[in-house]
């Protein structure tokens, strides 16, 4: 088999992958067909915090599929069978979603189910698909997840528009059955490189006084400081990431005076610097260093918080715009560098359970940023104290990003 065409193919169909699983992640379309119908499926009416719960638990789950699933790829022989498992369940769990007339079945079908399947088929499809690709890692970790934001980009029109002509139930059948089917169809083509194969003409990078890299399990990686360093700054980055994106529409409209309207479009503009901030991102890291690359998005965000902090009074549609996607696009751009940053610094051979371990740090991130930033609002009154906050975590980002660069040069010496 020519593995250097090969790998096209397999990052062909992750990517299909990627997007229909990134579909999950457009919940706020659901929601609203779910709160409209509310009194139909659930015999009452509920709130949108109490259906948000089943995004935060689909969200929440991530980190234990990802790291469960290099350990099935060894059983169930292969990364093609976790990802059909992977599709199987997202599939599953929404159409079983279809049928529920609770809102603790919906926890379990859609936070669970669902859940689960969308992290099995990401957490293979990434580590699998870099494997490929030692030679440009960063920016095929960012065409990856990328393709994973592009799924809540492409999709919701499509969403709302089954919803508004069949109805939300119906809208979980048909893109249940549709998305189980794609992804059934694209997992036949991922397969693993061989043990030990490499991209022609690729030499490995070499430690500095000789010997090749480390390979580090996931428990000699959690002896190691830099783990504990990295995590942290991961935090940091989804942390006041989110504190920017959750809010784009309120924040819009309270900063720039946007109108609903407005404020939807500006929603996509940021969502879309999310996205394209995972390819950017991986394939400066690939040409600069991650470490580079990670100083220059902690001192975006850095600035671009203390900026729109201080515009929160004089207000600026357009400053807004540039500089809460400019944030986004370092927030969207960890998830194309921490694939490869984790694998550079902890081995190639079990970086599937070793990022899943440090995607940890996103998940939590994924859940302290929006309730930070209500909580600062809700106190104050005003965006000014959230945005301030935003770029306090940038610059200490950049204070253990000097950290963990001195802890690697003494690793090496």
């Amino acid at each position: 088999m020519d593995w250097m065409k090969k790998r096209w193919a397999v990052l062909v169909a992750s990517v299909v992958t990627n997007v229909c699983i990134g579909t999950g992640f457009a919940w706020s379309v659901y929601q609203t067909g779910l709160f409209n119908e509310s009194a139909s499926i659930f015999g009452t009416e509920v709130s949108q915090a109490q259906l948000a719960l089943a995004f935060t638990i689909c969200s929440g789950v991530a980190p234990i599929p990802m790291i469960a699933g290099s350990g099935l790829q060894k059983t169930l022989k292969g990364p093609r069978n976790v990802v059909w498992l992977g599709g199987i369940l997202f599939s599953a769990g929404l159409i079983a979603t279809s049928f529920i007339h609770s809102l603790s079945m919906l926890y379990v079908t859609y936070g669970l189910l669902a859940g689960f399947g969308i992290a099995f088929a990401y957490g293979i499809t990434i580590g699998n698909t870099v494997k490929f690709f030692p030679d440009k890692s960063g920016l095929i970790a960012g065409i990856s997840t990328a393709a994973y934001g592009a799924g809540s980009i492409i999709f919701p029109p499509i969403m709302q528009a089954l919803i508004s002509q069949y109805g939300v139930m119906p809208t979980f059948r048909i893109l249940g059955i549709g998305y189980g089917v794609v992804i059934i169809i694209s997992a036949w083509f991922i397969k693993e490189p061989p043990e030990g194969w490499l991209p022609d003409g690729y030499v490995p990078p070499v430690k500095k006084g000789g010997g090749s890299q480390e390979q580090k399990n996931w428990k000699q990686m959690l002896a190691d400081i830099r783990f504990y360093l990295m995590i942290i700054v991961f935090i940091i980055f989804a942390t006041g990431g989110l504190m920017v994106v959750s809010q784009g529409s309120p924040m819009s409209q309270a900063i720039g005076g946007a109108d609903a309207a407005t404020a939807a479009v500006i929603v996509s503009v940021i969502a879309v610097g999310n996205t394209g901030g995972r390819i950017i991102w991986g394939w400066v890291s690939d040409k600069i260093g991650r470490y580079p690359a990670l100083f220059i998005m902690a001192a975006i965000v850095t600035a671009s918080g203390l900026i729109l902090s201080m515009l929160t009074e004089s207000g600026s549609l357009a400053a807004f715009v540039i500089f809460a996607t400019l944030i986004a696009m370092c927030y969207g751009g960890t998830m194309g560098v921490y694939p490869a940053l984790t694998a550079d610094a902890f081995g190639m051979k079990n970086n599937g359970v070793n990022y899943g371990i440090m995607f940890i740090g996103f998940a939590l991130g994924g859940y302290i940023g929006p309730i930070l930033a209500n909580n600062l609002f809700d106190s104050t009154g005003s965006y000014q104290m959230p945005l301030m906050a935003v770029g306090i975590m940038g610059a200490a980002a950049i204070v253990l990003l000097f950290v963990l660069k001195a802890v690697n040069k003494s690793e090496k010496a």
